[in-house]
């Protein structure tokens, strides 16, 4: 933390060494602020990132760079639809093996299918009410620093993941086959991500103040320079972008205690880095009511054939019906795909939902 109170002494600092551009002319202390006060801002915020990313990472007491940059075991629990959906495809699927033809035979290897990837979901379809606004209210931003202009919260793009701990168990969990495996009727997948692309979620507010103490030393010396200096109106918006921008990355990243069962991890991406020409759609009928409507993105560290590699599994549930038929598929899915992730059944005993 002393070198971030080193900096925001030298922030502290530039608005004092030049009080006659804050005390002139709008225009004037706009201009003073992008050349003396920016430049010092870019090194405070780097280096509340890195003391605020240290907290999410998921080895939290080795963060170092050499760390981040080793891939982590993760589980994600889905629908068979989107597995297949990750891996191609049926259509996909019949096609090659119909291109294969009297070349059956044929000793050399054929070409590889094309798949698809782990979809980032806008948060727009999430369970949680407080998504994105859990940490904010938590330490009570807006009611302590009354300059801190409000903030409506950025679409986002999540795909969700547990984190392991290294326990087997998470892959096929009672818990988590009702919650996000289809009641039993889905799988999980066991996949293999650098954990520089990755980031745990902190609950309630013991997660809430674990970054704390690095969000309110900011925000306590930018409230010491507001309240001394009768500074332009612009300025006080300029240092709330400051304050919202560095923050947004990380106000997905905290939930409410009651969901602190979940042990979840995410990677997240902001409307503002992806185009909205980039964007991806997708339509599910209903037996009854109108379809289900979601948008998304995808990502390449998220590709099947980055994350399904040597080692990892996928998981049938304990309500899978048509089991064999299924694992055969999920099987030729991942052999003409050039997938070395294996299919095995889980092994809990589900109870019928009453």
């Amino acid at each position: 933390m002393q070198k971030l109170e080193t900096l925001l002494d030298e922030l502290e600092t530039a608005f004092t060494a030049e009080p006659r551009y804050f005390q002139s002319s709008e225009s004037l202390a706009l201009a003073y602020f992008g050349v003396g006060v920016k430049p010092i801002l870019k090194r405070v915020a780097t280096e509340v990132r890195r003391l605020l990313n240290q907290q999410y990472t998921l080895n939290h007491q080795d963060a170092e760079e050499s760390v981040i940059d080793r891939r982590v075991e993760l589980i994600h629990y889905t629908t068979i639809e989107s597995v297949v959906s990750i891996l191609g495809g049926t259509e996909s699927l019949n096609d090659h093996i119909r291109t294969l033809g009297d070349n059956r035979n044929d000793t050399r290897t054929s070409e590889r299918r094309e798949t698809s990837s782990i979809r980032l979901y806008d948060t727009e379809h999430f369970n949680d009410p407080d998504e994105g606004e859990y940490l904010v209210r938590s330490l009570r931003l807006h009611e302590k620093y009354e300059w801190l202009e409000r903030f409506h919260t950025p679409t986002a793009y999540i795909a969700s993941f547990i984190h392991t701990d290294d326990n087997v168990q998470a892959r096929d969990d009672l818990v988590y086959w009702r919650t996000y495996g289809n009641d039993g009727g889905g799988c999980s997948i066991s996949v293999s991500i650098l954990g520089k692309h990755v980031r745990k979620v902190l609950y309630g507010t013991d997660g809430s103040s674990r970054v704390g103490d690095v969000i309110y030393l900011l925000l306590g010396r930018l409230d010491h320079i507001v309240s001394q200096r009768e500074l332009p109106r612009t300025i006080h918006s300029e240092l709330s972008k400051f304050v919202w921008e560095l923050l947004q990355p990380f106000l997905f990243l905290h939930k409410n205690h009651a969901y602190q069962y979940e042990r979840e991890c995410r990677v997240v991406m902001l409307l503002d880095g992806k185009s909205r020409d980039d964007l991806l759609f997708e339509c599910e009928g209903r037996t009854n009511g109108p379809p289900r409507i979601r948008h998304y993105v995808e990502q390449e560290e998220l590709a099947a054939r980055n994350i399904l590699v040597s080692g990892t599994c996928i998981t049938l549930g304990p309500r899978v019906t048509h089991r064999e038929s299924t694992r055969l598929l999920l099987e030729a899915l991942l052999h003409t795909s050039g997938l070395p992730t294996h299919v095995k059944f889980s092994e809990i005993s589900y109870r019928e939902s009453q």
